[in-house]
């Protein structure tokens, strides 16, 4: 995936920074009102679709509140190709990465998505190789999907995947309450939220043993495809890889004979609340 800039008229959704690692998503931080309840100027996170609430955050005074609005006042005043907004939150860091993608990306998370659509995070470390956003390589990446209601605090920890090789000198951590709109497929759906907190990166062992030992099987597969953790699993949710969701149960397997053929990202939630990715395909 090539590294995500986005930009809505007078919104840059752009922060930029040298520090190494991000600390409480810097959510602690006083926030500047753009349109009330909606977009928020904060330092560490910039100009952004989102704001920031007071109310039960699970860590400090403050958490970021992310939510998909139909309002075409609003949309023609950011210059928005559609009515329907989705939330959106952004931080660019720029500097030396010497350990990149050895730590997961870790934060708190709660979300309520309507059915088609997902909540979406995304964090990569990319070396930006010259001045333009063309010649960026991703060379980790961190990606988790949010489906259903989720209305409870819960601790996630995403391991990085390598993609590619360079010099990490740039991370972007990007979260939007549509994931279709994110990634191109479509405007998103209205009435989602998500809620975020406590973001940083750092080591926890016991995510990257449990990650280690997930055997998902068979993959490639035509219907049945199971997976087993080192511990209980309480969901598992699919998504295509235009972001849309596709689907998910509360078992230890899923049937997705009824799926188009291609890939798909899953997210395992185990009964501690750690999550697990990875891609499936359907053949």
């Amino acid at each position: 995936m090539k590294k995500i800039l986005l930009a809505f008229g007078f919104l840059g959704l752009i922060a930029s920074a040298s520090a190494q690692n991000v600390v409480n998503g810097n959510f602690e931080a006083t926030a500047t009102e753009l349109l009330p309840g909606i977009a928020t100027d904060s330092p560490g996170w910039g100009q952004g679709l989102y704001t920031m609430e007071t109310a039960s955050p699970f860590a400090g005074l403050q958490s970021a509140k992310l939510r998909s609005i139909v309002d075409p006042m609003v949309a023609a005043a950011i210059q928005s190709p559609s009515d329907t907004i989705p939330g959106l939150l952004q931080q660019v860091m720029n500097g030396a990465f010497p350990n990149a993608g050895s730590q997961p990306l870790m934060f708190a998370e709660k979300h309520t998505a309507v059915m088609g659509d997902t909540c979406v995070i995304v964090a990569q470390f990319s070396d930006t190789m010259g001045a333009g956003n063309m010649d960026d390589v991703v060379m980790f990446q961190a990606l988790g999907y949010y489906a259903g209601t989720s209305n409870t605090w819960t601790s996630v920890s995403l391991p990085f995947q390598q993609f590619g090789a360079g010099t990490a000198n740039r991370l972007i951590i990007i979260a939007s309450t549509s994931a279709a709109y994110l990634f191109g497929a479509g405007t998103g759906l209205p009435n989602n939220q998500f809620w975020l907190d406590n973001i940083s990166i750092g080591a926890v062992n016991s995510i990257t043993e449990l990650n280690a030992e997930i055997n998902v099987y068979p993959n490639p597969s035509s219907d049945i495809v199971n997976f087993e953790a080192s511990e209980a699993i309480s969901s598992v949710v699919l998504v295509g890889m235009d972001g849309k969701f596709a689907t998910s149960t509360t078992e230890s397997s899923i049937n997705i004979s009824t799926l188009p053929n291609g890939i798909y990202f899953y997210t395992v939630t185990t009964v501690s609340g750690q999550q697990l990715t990875g891609k499936v395909t359907k053949i």
